[in-house]
């Protein structure tokens, strides 16, 4: 048997480059770990696909094009750089006219990200996988709005828990960046599907992201081809990234020009991070010791979720107006003479899922000072310093004592590199492939993970995914993973709209129905014409039945009913034929799916209670 490929979806992080240039945590894993992959001298060990949106299946995407996007991304700098914008270009070009990318029994599909927020990508994942045999991978970063939904937008907790669960109920095997976000993942997947263990590895983010030199003529540009296949499209890929061999060394922050020490801090300014710990810290060192003793703090992140107090503190102190430096945006250049140049770092935090920035500190032998949580002992090794969580005395204590004592601090980082080993991001590319290829149980396919309730309506409604502690049920997504085809469309808040391609229905019978079936669809017409349809019933090792033929009027529900003789256990497919696109509208849905019931046909309690309900009709409670 031969070995399989390892197929990453860019889906993520190509969405991420839409909207932003310089990259900051998970963005700058992703890039580090294709960079390494990819690398010109060394083989491959990734192929490439991304979600088209526009042609609604997964699509090549070049080499090279990814390695210019992240070379332009590592650079920073403006958006509307014109080399910046040829290749947004050639990212949106690639991902619009691609060819289908051709997937092969084995393939891990691995997304570096939680890949699928689009239900309609989650829905073409689910087909890959029945269709090849397709392993479906994930890189799990950290549960942080579920774990501290206090320092995230509910409406992000909320999506973050239903896209959690729906991924649950598709993936095989689940990588996490450390012991502890592996303890996490497996928490908060048993409790939304407590009968379901999905394997789950580790990949440790102990390296150094990569320095950002001058000119890196060991990369292949845009236009060179990828050498593993000669026949993979340039489509797209034409666009030259920031010329690197002309570019210059970054600028120097004005107010560290005259080489004043700093002390740097990597985060991104927002609640979670708890800069106001670390800045009353600061403002007790300056008040106790002077600014002629206390060197000048630098913040590198943008302002991001309940930043006000924080900026307001730094606006409200003037000890702290005069000693804090607040940077954003930094590209990697600039950040690794930042961390060159520091006498030390520090990384507070809440929670973190690993703690790039006190790994990347001991990478450029700085010492970092972090609390004593989660995955940050896993960051800092034997080599950081660590506080108590929250305790604000002893970081004071512990920052004044690198501060006062240059021998101490020198002394500290002597050790590092026998305390640490600081791995390469091919190692980590590597270790994570070997992870992927371990032996693991095969799961169910993602249908048969929840109980199929026969005599009880299904709705097709926008799931409401409530606040925590309460979780996301698992049957309020039951509906999507019934739909195949590319005719669906996504879903709406009532009903997913289907139209202009195939749709099916993959009903799966875990018993035998000796005596029949019956299934009662609800579909629904658009308000602005009525809707024609085609529709058989199937099994998928049997030739299909006849088709029957239905129209709904404009803007009516209408209760569909099928009589299916008697069956044995295993997939039952209702087939709809919608038609052609209607010109000019391309792929505009022209029916709606509200709900379904199946049931068998002598269950007729359920297909009172059923009727009842569609009709309002409630049945009086004893007094």
């Amino acid at each position: 048997m031969s070995a399989p490929r390892f197929v990453v979806d860019l889906t993520d992080l190509l969405e991420f480059l839409e909207h932003f240039r310089t990259p900051m945590g998970v963005a700058r894993v992703q890039m580090a770990l294709l960079d390494a992959a990819l690398a010109l001298e060394e083989e491959p060990l990734f192929e490439l696909t991304a979600f088209s949106l526009e042609q609604g299946r997964f699509v090549q995407f070049p080499a090279a094009l990814m390695l210019a996007l992240i070379q332009g991304g590592r650079q920073g700098g403006r958006l509307d750089e014109p080399a910046w914008l040829a290749l947004q270009e050639a990212r949106a070009a690639a991902c619009r006219e691609g060819p289908a990318f051709a997937f092969q029994p084995g393939d891990r599909l691995l997304a570096l990200g939680l890949t699928g927020r689009n239900p309609v990508q989650l829905r073409r994942l689910r087909e890959v996988r029945q269709a090849h045999r397709v392993l479906v991978c994930v890189l799990f970063y950290d549960a942080i709005p579920l774990a501290t939904p206090e320092h995230c937008e509910a409406s992000l907790t909320r999506s973050f828990a239903e896209h959690f669960l729906g991924l649950c109920l598709q993936m095989d095997r689940a990588v996490a960046i450390s012991d502890c976000a592996a303890r996490d993942f497996r928490l908060w997947q048993r409790r939304m599907l407590p009968h379901l263990d999905i394997p789950v590895g580790v990949m440790p983010l102990d390296a150094r992201f990569p320095a950002m030199p001058a000119a890196e003529p060991h990369r292949r540009s845009a236009a060179e081809p990828h050498r593993r296949s000669a026949a993979e499209p340039q489509r797209g890929a034409a666009a030259e990234p920031p010329d690197a061999a002309a570019a210059e060394a970054p600028e120097w922050p004005e107010r560290l020009r005259d080489g004043r020490p700093f002390v740097l801090c990597v985060a991104t300014i927002e609640s979670r991070k708890n800069h106001a710990l670390l800045l009353h810290a600061w403002l007790t060192l300056l008040r106790r010791h002077g600014d002629a003793v206390i060197p000048d703090l630098v913040l590198v992140g943008r302002p991001g979720f309940q930043s006000e107090p924080v900026l307001h503190l730094l606006q409200s102190a003037p000890e702290l107006r005069r000693r804090v430096i607040h940077l954003q945006d930094v590209g990697d250049a600039l950040l690794g003479q930042l961390y060159e140049r520091c006498l030390f770092t520090v990384f507070n935090s809440f929670y973190e899922g690993w703690g790039l920035p006190v790994t990347e500190a001991l990478a450029h032998g700085k010492i970092p000072l972090t609390p004593d949580h989660t995955s940050l002992r896993e960051a800092g090794g034997a080599a950081a310093q660590y506080f108590s969580p929250q305790s604000e005395p002893e970081l004071a204590e512990l920052a004044w004592s690198l501060i006062r004592d240059p021998a101490h601090r020198q002394h500290l980082e002597s050790k590092i590199p026998e305390r640490v080993r600081i791995r390469s991001w091919r190692e980590v590319a590597e270790g994570l492939i070997a992870t992927l290829s371990a032996e693991a149980p095969a799961l169910p396919d993602p249908i048969r993970r929840l109980f199929f309730p026969l005599g009880e309506r299904i709705v097709f409604e926008q799931p409401a995914v409530p606040d925590l502690p309460a979780l996301p049920q698992p049957f309020s997504l039951l509906h999507q993973l019934l739909c195949e085809g590319e005719g669906w469309a996504e879903q709406e808040r009532w009903a997913i709209g289907a139209g202009g391609g195939p749709v099916l229905l993959r009903l799966p019978l875990g018993a035998p129905a000796p005596e029949g079936l019956v299934l009662t669809l609800e579909i629904a017409a658009s308000v602005t014409a009525p809707a024609q349809f085609r529709l058989r019933v199937r099994r998928p090792e049997e030739p299909p039945g006849p088709w029957f033929r239905e129209e709904i009027p404009t803007g009516a529900v209408q209760l569909v009913r099928l009589d299916i003789p008697p069956c044995h256990p295993g997939d039952l497919l209702i087939e709809f034929d919608t038609g052609p696109p209607v010109p000019g509208e391309g792929r505009r849905p022209r029916i709606f799916f509200t709900g379904l019931m199946l049931c068998d046909a002598k269950d007729h309690a359920a297909q009172l209670r059923y009727l009842a309900v569609r009709s309002g009709v409630r049945t009086p409670r004893p007094a």
